[in-house]
């Protein structure tokens, strides 16, 4: 009975020591917060309070209006100007920053190698049915899209890993490592899906961009913001939207596939099923809400390249009406179903939090 007593005690002190481990990084996560949006509201005040500040922005204004410009520019000068969504992009990258730590999975060299193997060992007869009359599921291809077209599964071992590697890149996504993601794919063999998700890079070229200027986004491989030496991005970024929503949209994907895809175009379908957590919905929502400025900017500014049309896409709606400020993202976030949401979204420091954002304490 002794031993059973020290082992539930240590347990119940095990569980305690995470509780305040958690409540110590929630408080640490609210000041960091609290730093990040006080820097950029002071900035915001004296750029309002100066007159300078106020001609350069409405000439550069007039600039992307009137002259043909790269997306990037248009994109960069939105941000500069519009100091609420400089607020979201500032909140986006701290929900992104203060996310907990993952086990990413391992680097595996050898493209679909168990499968590649059964392919070649079983040549036509991986087509027939395998041994003792069971059907053989096993595809008898081995392109990227051999399995959704053929409805066929890859070997166990490739799936296993196939689901690991999803899973990982979506964490890497939330986390705002596009870099990590992208690293990762090409390092297991999969180029095709790194360049997949370079896609969303917004188009630049140096001969059409003045140096310097505020940076729109960075990951931890180095300064977004980086002049290239010679154009670089998707021209056609719209297009490559569609494709995502369309890859998100089916259901025949793996879940962690689509939820990738989702929050790389900003759709919410497919992102807000794999949520764990209150802050995880957050910026699910935060990152739709940039996602569809952004669009509107490239889409509305003066573009030396005007896409096609993509009315083959149209059929791929979203369910979740779309949300202006942050005031209506804590709402949607709050009515949610999930108990575990609404719990956390209670919690002192969460409420404190969402106050420090919405800039809306009570008298």
């Amino acid at each position: 009975c002794s031993e059973l007593y020290s082992v539930s005690a240590f347990g119940s002190e095990a569980a305690h020591q995470r509780t305040e481990a958690s409540r110590w990084n929630a408080e640490r996560n609210t000041w960091d917060l609290l730093e990040r949006l006080s820097l950029l509201r002071r900035q915001a005040n004296i750029n309002a309070s100066s007159d300078s500040a106020s001609t350069q922005s409405e000439d550069m204004q007039t600039v992307c209006a009137l002259a043909a410009t790269t997306d990037y520019a248009c994109v960069q000068e939105l941000v500069a100007s519009d100091a609420l969504l400089a607020e979201y992009v500032e909140v986006r990258r701290w929900l992104e920053d203060t996310a907990p730590e993952f086990q990413p999975v391992e680097t595996r060299k050898g493209y679909r190698f168990y499968t590649r193997r059964c392919t070649g060992e079983h040549g036509m007869r991986a087509s027939s049915d395998a041994p003792g009359g069971k059907p053989n599921r096993i595809v008898t291809e081995t392109d990227p899209d051999a399995a959704s077209r053929q409805r066929r599964e890859l070997a166990h071992a490739d799936a296993e890993y196939e689901a690991g590697l999803l899973r990982t890149l979506y964490e890497y996504v939330r986390r705002g490592r596009v870099g990590n993601a992208m690293d990762l794919c090409a390092e297991s063999d999969e180029p095709w899906r790194a360049a997949s998700i370079k896609g969303g890079l917004l188009w630049r070229d140096p001969q059409l961009e003045p140096d310097g200027g505020m940076a729109v986004d960075s990951d931890e491989n180095g300064p977004a913001d980086m002049q290239p030496a010679h154009t670089a991005g998707n021209v056609n970024r719209r297009l490559w939207k569609h494709a995502c929503a369309a890859l998100a949209h089916d259901e025949g994907n793996d879940s962690y596939e689509r939820a990738l895809y989702a929050a790389l175009s900003g759709r919410l379908d497919e992102v807000v099923p794999v949520c764990e957590s209150w802050a995880d919905a957050v910026w699910a929502h935060v990152n739709s809400m940039i996602e569809t400025r952004i669009e509107s900017s490239i889409c509305d500014g003066s573009q030396l390249y005007t896409a096609a049309p993509t009315q083959s896409f149209g059929h791929i709606q979203s369910r979740y009406p779309p949300v202006d400020n942050m005031q209506q993202v804590f709402g949607v976030v709050a009515s949610h179903d999930s108990d575990a949401w609404q719990t956390e979204a209670r919690e002192p420091l969460c409420w404190l939090q969402q106050a420090l954002i919405t800039d809306s304490f009570p008298a």
